[in-house]
């Protein structure tokens, strides 16, 4: 177990999940931070702020990394379009969750989001998920239970 923990798919996940964590951590304390006393309006707020954030960093990097794939990105903007959309509308909802519930227990609740990408692959994508996907999955529905017991 520990040598596929330090595996490099393994460490770039563990990665990830570390700062997953840390950021949402920092939407609630940035949301906690801006006035006012809707705390809905405050998280989309801070949601607004975030994406302005990432569209200029992520922006730049493209300009300075790659300029010459400016052009077709500006060019998919249709299908960009809804993509991002729909990514707004999940982030509205982890940062409003975050705004009325405590970060870990919106986190826990959260991991519900691997039952939906089993569907969606399934009956979208028409990918058949391994024995190993679904009890993961199943395990997964557990923890979230559990949580929520533990409550």
């Amino acid at each position: 177990m520990l040598r596929a923990t330090v595996q490099p798919a393994a460490l770039c996940g563990l990665t990830a999940g570390f700062f997953f964590a840390l950021t949402s951590v920092l939407v609630k304390a940035a949301n906690l931070e801006l006035p006012g006393d809707d705390p809905i309006l405050r998280a989309l707020a801070t949601l607004v702020a975030t994406n302005i954030l990432q569209t200029i960093m992520q922006g730049g990097w493209l300009l300075a990394r790659e300029p010459e794939q400016v052009g077709a990105v500006l060019a998919s903007w249709r299908t960009s379009a809804q993509v991002g959309a729909l990514s707004a509308c999940g982030s509205a909802c982890w940062f409003t969750g975050f705004a009325l519930a405590p970060v870990a227990l919106v986190r826990a609740v959260g991991q519900v989001e691997i039952l939906f990408t089993l569907l969606f692959s399934r009956f979208y994508l028409r990918e058949t998920p391994s024995r190993a996907e679904v009890a993961g999955a199943l395990v997964v529905v557990l923890g979230v239970v559990l949580v929520l017991a533990g409550r």
